[in-house]
């Protein structure tokens, strides 16, 4: 899927640049006048697919993954292509001999000077006549002149598409936790890694579910926007079962990382609960309740599955929680979320009495429940049982599948609460 993007030199766009200190003096200073100009891209989470429309002898816009160029037409003359497929140095050949400017990825250093040699592992830049060598890995090439056509251009006049590893995204998923309501922010940082600027009417924002990465912490100035910002924002798209977002005027600068608003959208919480899961295994007579706190609301609108990380909001604070996986994210659909350990409830489960005849198993537990908090709790007890369910004592009790069942219910602040039920098990081959 394609979405048409147009080249525009000078529309400009209000995203958040992040980028160090020396990055921006850097661009400040450099007059980069080189922009690329691909007629659509689709940026994907591991690269981009671009259409360009080239005259004859043209370059393309970024450097292409080995065997993905696809000419767009009945049929082709031959052609041949360049060799920019062999090593991390080929954007940097292109400026060969030219005045550039290098940016340390990780500490606060620029220098400016000539791009005298290149190889897989070095660069030799001249700075003021002092040749040195640098290791290409650790810097970002900014370009002061346009680069030589001599090693991209192609014999080639036409439509064609591609796939590059210089343009592509991460999603940063937050999700704010309030008292009674859920906040869903969803982000794109967008990192290009081409020497060119890239200025687009509109590009398509490709998410892919094969890959759940954990994103790092949302940055602050993300979480103090406007709420009503999310009335403009793109929406997430699911046709065809593939989820995509389109932008509009989309500015990159050159080796940069941008962090785009993909919206924030609201949800009241319609539970919360205390849930424990607990196994009786053979031999087991006393088993202690572990519970975790969970929260269910509905989705506001169709968003993005994935990791989101958790922030509690506690005016002004907003405390880092666990991340967690939303997996049904469509409108409307129930969303229900494992948070964190709950330390408001503590309990266990007793085997009472166990007798075993020919129809099978008969047990009686007994559940012991203790509420640490000022507040009611609801809570949910999944207990899973060594053989199939024939029959249950307690009509409280929800058999969820054959061999467990579900207690739940509320109880009262500062209290202890206990309850008997008892369950008869199929016959065991043991």
């Amino acid at each position: 899927m394609l979405s048409i993007a147009h080249f525009n030199r000078g529309r400009p766009m209000d995203t958040k640049t992040m980028l160090s200190n020396a990055t921006v003096t850097g661009l400040l200073l450099t007059s980069v006048t080189a922009f690329a100009a691909p007629d659509a891209i689709v940026i994907d989470q591991h690269g981009s697919q671009v259409t360009e429309n080239l005259v004859k002898g043209a370059s393309l816009s970024f450097t292409p993954v080995e065997g993905s160029i696809l000419p767009i037409g009945k049929n082709y003359s031959p052609f041949q292509l360049p060799d920019f497929f062999n090593s991390t140095r080929k954007s940097w050949s292109d400026h060969l001999g030219q005045p550039v400017r290098v940016e340390h990825k990780n500490r606060e250093l620029s220098l400016e000077g000539t791009l005298e040699a290149v190889n897989d592992q070095y660069f030799t830049l001249s700075v003021k006549r002092v040749s040195a060598n640098y290791p290409i890995n650790d810097f970002y090439l900014v370009p002061k002149l346009a680069a030589s056509n001599s090693r991209t251009s192609l014999n080639y006049q036409g439509i064609l598409t591609y796939q590059t590893a210089d343009i592509r995204w991460q999603p940063e998923l937050s999700m704010i936790i309030d008292d009674q309501e859920v906040t869903l922010i969803q982000q794109a940082s967008i990192q290009n890694n081409a020497s060119l600027d890239i200025a687009l009417d509109s590009a398509l924002l490709h998410y892919s579910q094969r890959n759940s990465l954990v994103r790092p912490m949302m940055m602050k100035s993300a979480v103090a926007g406007d709420m009503m910002a999310e009335r403009s924002a793109p929406s997430t798209d699911y046709q065809d079962s593939e989820i995509t977002l389109e932008l509009t005027d989309l500015t990159l600068p050159a080796a940069s990382q941008t962090l785009v608003d993909l919206g924030k959208h609201s949800s009241r919480i319609t539970q919360r609960s205390n849930v424990s899961s607990v196994y009786s295994y053979s031999s087991a007579s006393k088993l202690p309740l572990n519970f975790q706190q969970q929260i269910r609301f509905d989705s506001p609108k169709d968003l993005m599955p994935g990791t989101y990380q958790t922030l509690w909001h506690k005016k002004p604070y907003y405390l880092s929680g666990q991340p967690v996986a939303l997996k049904n994210m469509r409108e409307g659909a129930e969303v229900e979320v494992m948070l964190n350990k709950s330390l408001d409830l503590t309990g266990d489960l007793t085997l009472i009495t166990e007798s075993k005849g020919a129809k099978g198993i008969t047990q009686t537990w007994e559940l012991s429940l203790k509420n640490l908090s000022k507040r009611p709790q609801d809570y949910q007890i999944n207990h899973r049982m060594s053989a199939p369910i024939r029959e249950l004592s307690l009509r409280s009790l929800e058999q969820i599948n054959a061999n467990s069942v579900a207690l739940h219910g509320s109880i009262a602040p500062n209290s202890t609460y206990q309850i008997r039920y008892t369950v008869e098990l199929a016959p065991t081959d043991s």
